[in-house]
């Protein structure tokens, strides 16, 4: 009975510990709702569709698998997708409409926007790590503003299939749920470099592109721009059945195992077509990305390679793809 009470107690005392904890990550919500202006709903949607590749995984495939199924036009951004990235279990792709009972339209915008940028859902639980609000900390205020508005104006989708629960295991229950190891303060006053700036506007735009995250990801989650490697590549392979293995480049300028043998042009050009610098057509999850990231403007596709461009070259040897039988033929190897 001591025995049970004992754990009882600490268990009680825990709980409140990570409640504490919890508090710093979580603001309170603003009911005012976003003014949907023409400028915030052309800018939210640029974003959107072409920044921040929200359909790559948040629009609709048939069987649920974005990273080799096509984005399904009448379901954009209905979700429904199910994400099984290595090490961390299978996650659920929501869905991002306005339909009130298996989308947004329940939330209040600045809920929304929370959610975006903090990691922090509706009800006050902590999100996991897939959904990049780590990047999007670093959104401005008027482009959070922007995306939430044009997410509001999308029409509504009604995702059919029945939303399972996460499946992690215990321990990253704890260090996501409880512990809030992925989270960081609230976002507030953010602003965004100014274009002139190609080089900072270019760091804005491969941080909340994702590129930041993806090119430097370890096991332990993404290298700090600090470290000598950032920006180097993965060490952490995308692994599918139906994709094989596929280990994000180093997009440093490198002479050797990155960029720097190849100029803004070539890199540009890439980008565009969603052909490798060797000619080979590029594989998922970089694949899924290009249909929308090949619409940036000239001016930010100029900043982003600048940015790329500016980076310390790092020595860092990335593996080559091994990818499943059904795509060597299509993508060249």
């Amino acid at each position: 009975m001591r025995g049970t009470m004992r754990r009882l107690g600490l268990c009680a005392t825990f709980v409140l510990l990570a409640a504490g904890c919890h508090g710093k990550y979580i603001r309170a919500i603003d009911d005012a709702p976003i003014e949907r202006t023409p400028e915030r709903l052309q800018r939210g949607g640029y974003l959107v569709n072409q920044v921040m590749s929200c359909g790559g995984c948040h629009t609709t495939r048939t069987g649920g698998n974005f990273i080799v199924e096509p984005e399904r036009a009448d379901a954009f951004l209905g979700g429904g997708n199910l994400f099984p990235p290595k090490g961390l279990g299978t996650l659920w792709v929501p869905n991002l409409t306005p339909d009130v009972d298996t989308g947004l339209g329940a939330w209040k915008d600045d809920e929304v926007l929370r959610a975006l940028r903090d990691g922090v859902s509706r009800d006050g639980h902590l999100m996991l790590p897939m959904m990049p609000f780590d990047e999007y900390q670093h959104l401005s205020d008027e482009d959070a503003r922007s995306v939430v508005a044009y997410l509001r104006s999308i029409p509504a989708y009604k995702q059919p299939k029945p939303r399972p629960e996460n499946q992690i295991g215990f321990m990253l229950k704890v260090l996501f749920k409880i512990v809030g190891v992925q989270m960081h303060t609230p976002a507030t006053n953010v602003t965004a470099p100014a274009t002139t700036d190609k080089a900072a506007y270019g760091q804005y735009l491969a941080r909340i592109g994702g590129c930041t995250s993806c090119h430097s990801m370890t096991a332990k989650g993404p290298r700090k721009e600090t470290d000598p490697l950032f920006m180097s590549g993965g060490d952490v392979a995308f692994e599918d059945p139906s994709l094989g293995t596929v280990t994000p480049r180093n997009l440093t300028p490198d002479a050797e195992t990155g960029l720097g043998n190849y100029d803004a042009a070539a890199i540009k050009q890439a980008i565009r077509t969603g052909h490798r610098l060797d000619g080979k057509a590029m594989a998922p999850p970089m694949s899924i990305l290009i249909p929308h990231i090949s619409g940036l403007t000239d001016e930010d596709l100029d900043a982003l390679v600048a940015y790329l461009k500016a980076l310390p070259p790092a020595k860092h040897k990335i593996p080559a793809r091994n990818l499943a039988p059904a795509l060597r033929a299509p993508l060249g190897d």
